[in-house]
């Protein structure tokens, strides 16, 4: 899977939330079903989402993206640490 053209696709076809608190939110209520966490994500958020994600049973892509690129590719002009879908749209984050 190649993750830049599936966040252009999820940006085009899904909904996701942005940002560390709405993620973790999302992933106690069961919203969210997949979180991506950026290569410049703050360690403590990091270990909190980790936590959280294996809790809830959903899924964890750790990216090599920026922050602020990861952001872009979703067309927010902000950075965010982490992403996570709501709803999946024609992207490959919902399957398997």
């Amino acid at each position: 899977m190649d993750i830049k053209t599936e966040l252009r696709v999820l940006r085009r076809t899904g909904k996701v939330v942005f940002g560390f608190r709405q993620s973790y939110l999302a992933l106690m209520r069961g919203e969210a079903s997949v979180v991506l966490i950026s290569s410049d994500c703050p360690e403590r958020y990091r270990k909190e989402i980790q936590s959280v994600t294996s809790m809830k049973g959903a899924k964890l892509i750790d990216t090599a993206i920026s922050s602020s690129e990861l952001s872009r590719l979703l067309g927010k002009p902000f950075h965010a640490s982490t992403v996570a879908v709501i709803d999946p749209g024609t992207s490959s984050f919902g399957k398997g």
